[in-house]
């Protein structure tokens, strides 16, 4: 049986999985009152389960539906593991070898090719399978963000962005891609610029965005270097510079999450109000028709080329 691994970052299915949550994130240290408050508060706020998690779950089952309709007969069965919360990649692999998998199909689910993000899954399962004992191949399905259906799904939210802007500062406003930032200089992360570049680029050309800059999100505390610009100094840039508007559009997080609803919408409305520019964000792609059908048709096609 082939099997595709859908890799994330994290799946909170309870309020109550803040604390192992934030506790393996920070190393098996357990995080203070105050710390869990605050994260228990800005879960709660959005006023919905843990998106990111309701929410990959589905795109689970949609992407299965597709791929067994044009598998040709050979059944595939969709797996999800996540770096932070169960199901952890050993216990999905464990689960794999159990069910019979003869093949396996690595996909993380965010399109940047990064060391903490993408080459960390990868390892984690390479890991899982050496302990197991099974020899199973593992295809590794990277570097999809410019894939045409992908660029095409995010420009559509992005043009209807642009769209929803007044008619007034429509002319005079600016684009923000952003992604969440990756912690090093850049000469240690050019694999990551260069894929959020290129995926920038494709979608400004698919929308006709002829202004745009590239911003990071969510960058972590000094003395670590993050890459940057911050996308709250670029909306004061914008407002310095005489824009009336800014559009921000996230490349990375095209799932939805308290952290890029928090990053992306409320801190950079706030940011973008404070400095007198009006302002929208892009919808994530979440489980939308036109996204799992991109995604389905990626994925076919990797697997296609790898037989």
């Amino acid at each position: 049986m082939k099997a595709l691994l859908m890799l994330s970052y994290a799946s909170l299915q309870s309020i109550d999985d803040i604390l192992p949550f934030y506790t393996h994130l920070f190393h098996g240290k357990i995080p203070s009152p105050d710390t869990l408050k605050a994260a228990k508060a800005r879960f709660q706020s959005i006023g919905v389960a843990d998106p990111l998690g309701s929410v990959t779950a589905r795109q689970a089952m949609a992407i299965e539906r597709r791929l067994n309709l044009i598998g040709g007969g050979e059944r595939i069965k969709v797996y999800q593991a996540t770096k932070h919360t169960s199901p952890f990649v050993h216990e999905t692999v464990q689960q794999m070898v159990a069910d019979g998998v003869t093949k396996l199909y690595a996909f993380p689910t965010s399109p940047l090719y990064s060391r903490t993000g993408t080459a960390a899954y990868y390892q984690s399962v390479r890991k899982a399978l050496e302990a197991s004992g099974a020899n199973i191949p593992v295809v590794e399905i990277n570097h999809w963000h410019r894939y045409p259906g992908i660029a095409e799904a995010i420009s559509l939210r992005l043009r209807t962005a642009l769209q929803w802007l007044s008619m007034e500062n429509r002319s005079e406003m600016t684009v923000l891609f952003t992604a969440h930032s990756q912690p090093g200089v850049p000469e240690v992360n050019n694999e990551f610029i260069q894929a959020f570049t290129e995926l920038a680029e494709e979608v400004a050309l698919r929308a006709d965005c002829k202004k745009w800059m590239l911003a990071y999100r969510s960058a972590g505390p000094a003395p670590q270097k993050w890459l940057g610009p911050d996308v709250l100094a670029m909306i004061e840039k914008v407002a310095e510079s005489g824009g009336k508007a800014v559009v921000v559009c996230d490349l990375l997080s095209l799932t939805e999450n308290v952290e890029a609803i928090f990053d992306c919408r409320i801190h950079c409305r706030m940011k973008a109000e404070a400095c007198g520019l009006e302002f929208v964000s892009t919808e994530f792609l979440n489980d939308s028709a036109d996204y799992m059908d991109a995604l389905v048709e990626l994925i076919h096609e990797r697997m296609k080329q790898s037989e």
